[in-house]
């Protein structure tokens, strides 16, 4: 049987301790599992009455692993189900893992003989919570606490010896054994009948000896024992409430005197898991504010309750994700700047037992496949801000949660068993693939410290990726906090502004580095020069040397703040090495530097030379600071020990000569006591010139004092030259016209002044401003970089910055603009809109440019478009963006597949008709679509391909007479006014029969008399007819584009099978992203598929094929883009080509600049006369599915078209796709406003196309699209849809670069 005792109890709300009660403590409310404790304890009375339950049997581990030796006391033997002490053991791990505040322990699992046999060794026991019951009744107050969270105590930097005390307990727990004394007790039975009154006079002899400070609190009586000794079957001495009985054994020589008040409880809560911290604030107190953010500028507020629906919401749409229970899927990525929905998803992750990996926001691609490789993430979670491309990862943003409408109310009976490790936590990867570690959420216990007060507002500065963030949000939750999220954005000034609104509405905690809060303070100040925050209270400074001006600054600013200041880093956090030092709201600042405090015992602080050898102490006390712990510490079997160089002395990770695991900091440090240090600088900043040392940092610090008129911040770098750069950034007002020589001379002089040792300041190069990485500090390493290619840079300066701007485009630009910086060898290109083609790219540098941009974003641009003179960073991302922006206008709004199954009639069969024979002289032909721009011209081409055919054309008339004026008076208006009009191959009149109709109603309208005369007297049907208009969805369409198909396989397969051919679009194709392969002539079952006509195209094509697998004879016939004519230049006026390029010479601005896309047309006359050929074609009826259009003829770029433009008279000049949408939102009205939809469908012309079926029966090329967009303008001139041209007309040069298939559209719809 299981034998339990629940033990430990959690304070009060109110910070008392909760007393135990005669059966034990008190179970807390509102407890996870409280009822399964309360079962156990049933249990346990229920089998074993509570005088049984021997004493001394109250650590967890050795009790169980103890009971294996009881069964071989030959007395009492014990039996021991293994089975059950294995599934026992398991239970145990999650009851503890899941429970913070609730231990238990577990007594044994064995029979009643060995509970007998337990008893007898009970005189030489004494429990742990008895002992320090007699601790406190001498005097000394000591507080009964969770061993979870006794051990987050101990982590506490306040704590010196914590990491000997955790030691300590552990040995202690050892000493939980049972042990069979009989042949002891037969000779002598009284031994271990005192174990209690032998601590009791052990306390008072160490008191006596000095080992322990006299008690603080006088005497008190001691309580009697919460589980009663037994006596059923063992006598024992009894105890009091007063003590009077002299042989007490639990009670030395304890003066008899009243109780004293219990010290007062900690001041926090016990420790919890974030999840459970959360869930807590939910249901008690669900209104508190939990988030305040101004992402969108302005304040956005939500409470628990709001949280917990988001992040409830989001945990039930991940587990119906595929492949979420996965084994070995217990990790889900997160990219997200500092921002709320990152707390929602975490939440969300964390509530369902998995962890959360929180990806860099510069981390490349090729890292990131990497570690979602390591760590099988499946999913990552983004907002703001959408990752690059990722193999074999699916994004997911916050538009794919919903919130439910029905939410539980909050409870951990909800989620997943919690897990201790919420987070893998990443390194920068600045040397490579970055390294991963497990975070238990315990580890953020030291930032609650930090932050102290219960309901603190705490800023998220920087984004999630970050320890310290990590950190202070846990916390924050453990406070009953609410987390303060600033507006994200690239631009770091916009990003201070939106850190100084918190600060102005109440912000009272934040973390930063030192270099991001000068920022602040003077951005700020340039706002208001007489601003302070008096509602801030705490602010941690770290992750960079702390200059004292910065602290001056900071307590000017922030008069009622506790400044913080903690030395540490990711590495010397391998051996737990961390140091603090603190500044009261009300102390004076008195001192020149920090001196931190190194507060684990187990670490050393050890000082080396520039050699890597150790100084003594006793002699000097400064030199390079080296952490150090025992050689048997945990850390020497980390990989940045075990692969360490022995021979680099000043190497990051190393070993000292006695094995200890050494870290170096390569921070020139002072000590000025033990374990206590001041930070000079960076071992690299302390330069030897002249035979004198000079700290660069200390030469920065008297800028900052002495010129801050004129430099706002500078930075001295010592380049591997052995060269001094002075990078500085000039003071806003300051005189812009100062040139380097002039800096230079102004700081020599002022070091002059100061008695500084000279030494030479070699070249000096002006920046527009520090570069930060995503944590907020300076940059160093590129600092380095542009130090040591200063002369790259001074000429880089004529290439003018990318302007930083909230927006996806200018990552990207930024980005490429790494890339080629990398690629050259070249650093000034860094962060410059620079001309790609005149930096020196060659042939293969350009390739490695196009394959960065491939892998990073899943875009592949032709290294011809790359190098063509009018590409920048900029232009090449707005063709990423251009590219990448997949989301449909108007997407499908129903199952088109399940669509076309329903339309779907089984009847229109070829079963009941003879064999079809293909006929030799075609009698009648249906033409739908006659009143059609491609109609007027397919009415001739039909009509002389089949000489005695009668063409029967279908037009929305009131009589069948009108219907035959209609169509003949629009091929007359298209095809016979351009031409010789007394050409008796246009006098087909004859022949030309009038059908009153409508494709949309059924049987299109037709009387009786005319449906029967054309399923009797015709034999094939060419259905040209549909409704073209690109902003309505299917349902609007649906009638004209599709019924009207229906009914035209009614028609083919009454009285006679007839042939069909289906005249379709490419636009029936959805393209795959990413691939560059010619789009096939065949059937394609992808229906996601933007607007209204494509989708009722790509319906009408399925119910065409399935006819067809039925015996009915039908053929696909797909155009692309119609164009004018080739002979004569006549044009559909209302085709949205000739929309987009009227209204760019109204505007005079095009957007062929930025993204030299291709258009895929065909003049008309050459699209009837293919169309022509395959519908006369017996053999086409085998091959079913043909494409007019190819990529050899067809094609033509967008800048192209505008450069005829240009030649011809219109000046039309040649812009970004940025600055085009800049110049429409300037200039509002309906027609700029269609400008951007015609744009964004053109980019949707870009592809290939194969065409082998069309030239295996019309082998004659398509007619020159540049020929016919001239002659095209000059209809259009002529006929005065376009204004008249305001320059002379000009030769057209040659395209620069003709050859434009290797550029491809990779996502069309």
């Amino acid at each position: 049987m299981f034998l339990w005792r629940v033990g430990g109890f959690p304070p009060k709300p109110d910070g008392a301790c909760r007393k135990p009660g005669p059966n034990g403590p008190k179970i807390p409310v509102n407890r996870k599992h409280a009822s399964e404790c309360v079962r156990a304890k049933n249990r346990l009375e229920q089998y074993v009455h509570p005088a049984r339950i021997p004493e001394g049997i109250t650590y967890i581990d050795l009790a169980i692993d103890a009971l294996p030796k009881l069964a071989r006391v030959p007395a009492r033997p014990a039996t021991i189900d293994q089975e059950k002490l294995s599934k026992w053991r398991a239970k145990r791990e999650r009851i503890l893992n899941n429970r913070p505040a609730i231990w238990l322990d577990v007594v044994a699992v064995l029979d009643d003989n060995v509970t007998e046999c337990l008893s007898w060794t009970t005189r030489s026991v004494v429990t742990e919570t008895r002992l320090f019951e007699i601790v406190n009744a001498y005097g000394w107050p000591v507080m009964f606490e969770t061993r979870e969270r006794f051990k987050a105590l101990l982590y506490r930097p306040s704590l010196p010896n914590g990491s000997s005390m955790l030691t300590l307990m552990h040995l202690i727990l050892s000493m939980s054994f049972l042990v069979d004394n009989t042949n002891t007790r037969s000779i002598c039975p009284a031994l271990g009948s005192q174990a209690g009154r032998i601590a009791g006079r052990g306390l008072l002899y160490l008191t006596h000896i000095g080992y322990l400070p006299p008690p603080p609190n006088p005497p008190s009586p001691l309580r009697p024992e919460e589980h009663p000794r037994p006596t059923s079957s063992v006598p024992t001495p009894t105890t009091s409430s007063v003590v009077e009985d002299e042989d007490d054994p639990s009670f030395g020589d304890m003066p008899k005197t009243k109780p004293n008040p219990v010290p007062p409880a900690d001041p926090f809560d016990p420790w919890a898991h974030p999840v459970e911290a959360f869930i807590r604030m939910a249901r008690d107190e669900p209104d508190a504010l939990c988030i305040n953010t101004y992402e969108s500028g302005e304040s956005v507020r939500y409470s628990y309750r709001d949280v917990w629906k988001h992040a409830y919401s989001i945990a039930q749409a991940l587990k119906a994700l595929p492949g979420w229970n996965d084994d070995g899927h217990d990790a889900v990525g997160t990219f997200c700047e500092g921002e709320a929905h990152w707390v929602f998803f975490s939440l969300a992750v964390w509530m369902l037992g998995k962890k959360t990996l929180n990806f860099g926001l510069k981390l490349p691609s090729p890292a990131r496949k990497t570690l979602c490789t390591r760590h099988c993430i499946k999913y990552i979670l983004h907002q703001c801000t959408k990752p690059g491309r990722t193999e074999g990862v699916k994004l997911l943003d916050s538009s794919c949660f919903s919130i439910l409408d029905v939410i539980p109310p909050p409870s951990l009976e909800l989620c997943e068993p919690l897990d201790e490790f919420i987070v893998y936590l990443c390194t920068s990867g600045t040397t490579g693939i970055p390294k991963t570690f497990k975070f238990s959420h315990f580890g953020a216990t030291t930032v609650r410290a930090s932050i102290k007060d219960n309901y603190s507002s705490v800023g998220v500065t920087q984004p999630p990726s970050f320890t310290a963030i990590m950190g202070c949000s846990l916390s924050a939750l453990n406070l009953r906090g609410s987390l303060w999220f600033g507006k994200p954005s690239y631009d770091n000034v916009e990003k201070v502004e939106g850190i100084i609104k918190m600060m102005n509405e109440g912000l009272q905690f934040m973390f930063m580095p030192p270099s991001f809060m000068k920022l602040i303070l003077d951005v700020a100040t340039s706002l208001n020069p007489n601003i302070q925050w008096d509602g801030v209270k705490r602010i941690l400074l770290g992750s960079e040397i702390i200059p004292p001006s910065i602290i001056i600054d900071t307590r000017d600013r922030c008069p009622n703040a506790e400044l913080q200041f903690v030395y540490g880093s990711s590495e010397a956090g391998l051996v737990g090495a961390a140091a603090y030092f603190q500044l009261a709201v009300n102390e004076p600042i008195t001192f020149s530097k920090l001196r931190y405090k190194q507060t684990n015992p187990s670490v050393r602080c050890l000082l080396i030379d520039d050699r890597g050898n150790i100084l003594d102490q006793h002699q000097t006390k400064e030199g390079i600071l080296v952490y150090a712990v025992d050689p048997k510490h945990p850390a020497k079997d980390h990989p940045n020990f075990t692969t360490s160089d022995p021979t680099e002395k000043l190497a990051t990770f190393g070993f000292l000569v006695d094995g200890s695991p050494r870290v170096c900091t390569m921070d020139w440090v002072e000590m000025v006591g033990e374990n206590e240090f001041s930070v000079v600088g960076r071992f690299d900043q302390k330069i030897k010139v002249n035979g004198v040392y000079v700290d660069l940092n200390y030469l920065r610090e008297l800028v900052h004092k002495h010129l801050s008129q004129v430099i706002a911040d500078c930075y001295f770098i010592h380049t591997s030259e052995r060269k001094i750069i002075l990078l500085y950034v000039l003071q806003k007002g300051s005189n812009p016209d100062l040139i380097s020589a002039d800096i230079i001379r102004v700081v020599e002089d002022m070091l002059l002044l100061l008695n500084v040792s000279k030494f030479p300041i070699h070249n000096c190069l002006r920046l527009h401003e520090l570069p930060f990485n995503d944590s907020g500090k300076v940059d160093l390493k590129k600092l380095k970089r542009i130090a040591e290619n200063i002369e790259q840079y001074g000429q880089a300066v004529d290439y003018p910055p990318l302007m930083v701007t909230r927006t996806f485009l200018t990552k990207i630009a930024f980005k490429i603009s790494e890339f080629s910086s990398q690629i050259l060898d070249s650093p000034g290109l860094y962060g410059r809109n620079f001309y790609i083609g005149g930096v020196g790219f060659d042939s293969l540098s350009i390739g490695r440019l196009a394959i960065a941009i491939k892998e990073e974003y899943g875009v592949e641009i032709s290294p011809m478009i790359l190098l063509s003179n009018s590409m920048s960073p900029k232009n090449v991302a707005q063709l990423v963006v251009d590219i990448l922006d997949d989301k449909l206008v108007i997407p499908p709004t129903i199952d088109l597949a399940a669509e076309a199954a329903k339309l779907d009639d089984a009847s229109v069969t070829a079963e009941g008709f003879p064999p079809f024979v293909y006929p030799k002289e075609v009698r009648g032909i249906v033409l739908t679509g006659a009143t059609s721009f491609l109609g007027a011209f397919l009415i001739f081409e039909l009509a002389h391909k089949f000489p005695r055919a009668k063409i029967y054309c279908l037009a929305r008339t009131e009589t069948e007479k009108l219907a035959f004026l209609r169509t003949y008076s629009n091929a007359s208006r298209l095809v016979i006014a351009s031409r010789n009009k007394n050409d008796p191959w246009y006098d087909v009149r004859d022949r030309w029969v009038g059908l009153r109709g409508d494709v949309s109603k059924e049987r299109w309208a037709l009387s009786d008399e005319r449906w029967k005369e054309i399923c009797e007297e015709t034999d094939m049907i060419v259905h040209n007819a549909a409704e073209v208009h690109w902003l309505y969805n299917y349902n609007t369409l649906k009638a004209t584009n599709v019924l009207s198909t229906v009914t035209v396989l009614q028609l083919a397969t009454t009285h006679h099978l007839k042939v069909v051919h289906y005249i379709s679009t490419i636009g029936t194709i959805a393209m795959a992203k990413g691939s560059d392969k010619p789009l096939e002539e065949k059937m394609y079952s992808n229906w996601n598929l933007s607007g209204g006509y494509s989708q009722t195209k790509w319906v009408s094509e399925q119910l065409i094929n399935k006819a067809r697998s039925r015996g009915v004879p039908a053929t696909i016939i797909r155009p692309a883009m119609i164009a004018g004519d080739s002979g004569y230049g006549v044009c559909n006026t209302d085709d949205y080509i000739w929309r987009y390029i009227e209204g760019c010479i109204k505007l005079g601005v095009c957007p062929a600049n930025a993204s030299p896309v291709t258009w895929t047309m065909d003049p008309v006359d050459h699209v009837a006369k293919a169309i022509a050929e395959i519908v006369s074609s017996e053999e086409a009826l085998s091959k079913f599915v043909f494409h007019i259009s190819d990529s050899e003829h067809s094609v033509i770029t967008e800048k192209r078209v505008f450069e005829i433009a240009d030649s011809v008279g219109w000046t039309v000049l040649q812009d970004t796709r940025e600055k085009f949408r800049t110049i429409i939102w300037r200039n509002p009205s309906p027609d700029n406003h269609a400008l951007l939809a015609f744009m964004r469908m053109l980019m949707d012309l870009s592809f290939r196309v194969d065409n082998t079926n069309t030239r295996s029966i019309y082998p004659t090329p398509c007619p020159s699209p540049e020929l016919v967009v001239r002659k095209s303008l000059f209809h259009l001139d002529r006929v005065s849809y376009l204004d008249q041209p305001t320059a002379a007309e000009t030769e057209l040069k040659d395209e620069e670069y003709p050859d434009v298939r290797p550029f491809t559209r990779t996502g069309r719809h």
